[in-house]
């Protein structure tokens, strides 16, 4: 008998399997393809907007993907360097092998087993998870944790060409999903894709734009992992569509598997497909993409997603500035798949129904390894907290992304795959890339040590010249030069808090909402009619939309 056994090798199970590989817990990971452990399925790439504070977050809490990101990296980046700290973000391209071959660490763990199977039920007693039957033989276990990805009921699409699959050549998972739908409510569809890779060759890189990675200093993902000073940047590319990008795929819309109603999945809103891109937005003239280096010289193509067919993916790709004699190596395909309504879940990743059974990452409707990586630690966490009879814990969105996710993900559920962004955040100016450690852990608390002297004078550029010039652990320096940077800042940010808390809870009593200016006469009929007790019965009425409910905040905010 197992105390824990993890469904699934992909990034969610991979991080419950490594925070778990910490305690005397006996594991047993069964994924269908041990050769997938540690797959980049779709870009070569890890961090970005908010997902790079994610995998902060996940290494501050003991997890490996930013360790192992930084590790396997061929260029670190930091973006969005015009704006303030708590907008910047890392991005990692990856080497894909070297990222797969640094996740075998796994399989030195002690108390971690792997095998190669296809679970194809849940043992279930008194509402209580007991083992998993797979198709060759059947497991006792105190806790099991699904991470199946898009592997439930999955189908690929390329153009009218549908494979049951989960990932190109992989075969879905659909016993499974019939028992999960049995089991707890009936799942829906989310749709996700990936883009085409083309060889290294026939492209003419004089006619795009280059981007080189960062040094001095070199960005990080992990502050477990110490960079070389050999390592060396390698480039990446941007191009652009055109006009004739544009004509090729209204044309490809009558075939198109997303628009012919074949694929019911809703999919990601921030990673459209390239139809999707252009039939929402015609009038732009023209939309970025991403040439990201890849394994055995090809080139994947950011930006790129689809699921046309072949005809139509190779037109598409030479109609594209620089890539006009380029040759596909690997189609571009969507992948439609079951997810569980993650209003299913506790906080604790565990499901509401059934004891002892936790979930992460795809199966609740996420998007990205960020995501699920995140899920992953919190889901570890909390399975070994319940075989061993302890109190729950799990991050809150006051204290980080991690948290934020959850309570999104638990107390909103998903209609479309969900990503995180900094703009999520009311508490962003101190969700910080660069703090995680501290909001975990309050490794500040301890530095009662008072500055002669003001940071605030020193200019931005001249930060790495005191840092030089002073004695004292650099990150350290940093965060309290952020810390007084941010101290106004954060009382602004923390006293709106405090008064939009009080604004939803303030009473209105005998309200004539025709005295509010600016509110057309048909909402404020309906929330006279309606008569709402406070701000929170406001936003229960489904017709008053975001420009309304403004002009109403704004109004009360004067009464308060």
């Amino acid at each position: 008998m197992k105390d824990i056994i993890i469904v699934g090798g992909g990034h969610a199970g991979f991080e419950a399997a490594t925070i778990l590989s910490k305690t005397k817990n006996r594991i047993l990971i069964i994924t269908k393809n041990i050769n997938s452990i540690g797959e980049l399925s779709c870009n070569p790439s890890i961090g970005g907007l908010g997902k790079s504070n994610l995998v902060r977050e996940v290494d501050s809490l003991g997890g490996y993907m930013g360790y192992l990101a930084t590790k396997s990296s061929i260029q670190l980046k930091k973006i969005s360097t015009s704006k303030g700290e708590a907008i910047q973000c890392t991005r990692s391209q990856i080497n894909r092998k070297k990222y797969k071959k640094n996740t075998k660490i796994i399989f030195k763990k002690k108390n971690i087993k792997i095998l190669q199977d296809e679970v194809l039920k849940l043992i279930i007693k008194n509402n209580r998870v007991v083992g998993v039957k797979t198709k060759n033989n059947s497991f006792l276990s105190r806790a099991v944790i699904l991470t199946t990805g898009t592997f439930l009921n999955g189908k690929i699409h390329i153009g009218s060409i549908k494979y049951k699959e989960g990932r190109i050549n992989e075969k879905n998972s659909s016993t499974l999903s019939k028992q999960l739908n049995y089991l707890i409510e009936p799942l829906k569809k989310l749709k996700t894709g990936t883009s085409p890779r083309i060889s290294f060759k026939n492209i003419k890189f004089k006619n795009l734009k280059e981007h080189r990675g960062d040094f001095n200093p070199i960005p990080t993902l992990s502050g477990r992992y110490k960079i070389s000073k050999n390592y060396k940047n390698m480039r990446c590319w941007t191009t652009k569509t055109t006009e004739k990008t544009k004509e090729i795929v209204k044309k490809s819309l009558k075939i198109s598997p997303i628009y012919k109603n074949v694929i019911n999945g809703n999919s990601p809103r921030y990673c459209p497909s390239i139809e999707d891109k252009i039939y929402r937005f015609y009038n732009n003239k023209k939309h970025n993409i991403f040439l990201e280096p890849d394994e055995n010289n090809q080139i994947y193509l950011g930006g790129m997603s689809t699921c046309l067919n072949y005809k139509f993916q190779r037109l598409l790709l030479k109609s594209i500035i620089g890539l006009e004699g380029c040759e596909i190596t690997r189609l571009g395909y969507s992948v439609e798949y079951d997810f569980l309504n993650p209003k299913n879940l506790k906080k604790s990743l565990e499901s509401k129904k059934i004891k002892g059974l936790f979930f992460a990452g795809q199966i609740n409707g996420t998007t990205g390894y960020e995501e699920a990586a995140g899920q992953g630690v919190v889901a570890g966490i909390n399975s070994y907290l319940y075989v061993n009879s302890k109190k729950y814990w799990y991050p809150n969105k006051k204290n980080s992304y991690i948290g934020l996710m959850i309570n999104d993900l638990t107390i909103n559920g998903v209609t479309e795959p969900y990503r995180i962004f900094t703009k999520k955040s009311e508490n962003k100016l101190n969700f910080r890339e660069d703090n995680s450690s501290k909001r975990f852990f309050n490794v500040l608390k301890n530095l009662k040590f008072i500055m002669n002297f003001n940071l605030l004078k020193y200019k931005k550029k001249n930060i790495d010249d005191l840092i030089n010039n002073i004695n004292i652990n650099k990150n350290i320096i940093k965060q309290i030069y952020l810390y007084f940077k941010y101290k106004n800042y954060i009382k602004i940010q923390n006293f709106s808090l405090k008064k939009k808390k009080s604004i939803k809870n303030f009473k209105l009593m005998n309200v004539n909402f025709f005295k509010i200016k600016n509110l057309s006469k048909e909402i404020s009929e309906k929330l006279n009619k309606e008569k709402p007790k406070n701000i929170k019965d406001i936003l229960k009425i489904k017709t008053i939309k975001n420009d309304s409910f403004k002009i109403i905040l704004n109004y009360f905010k004067k009464l308060i």
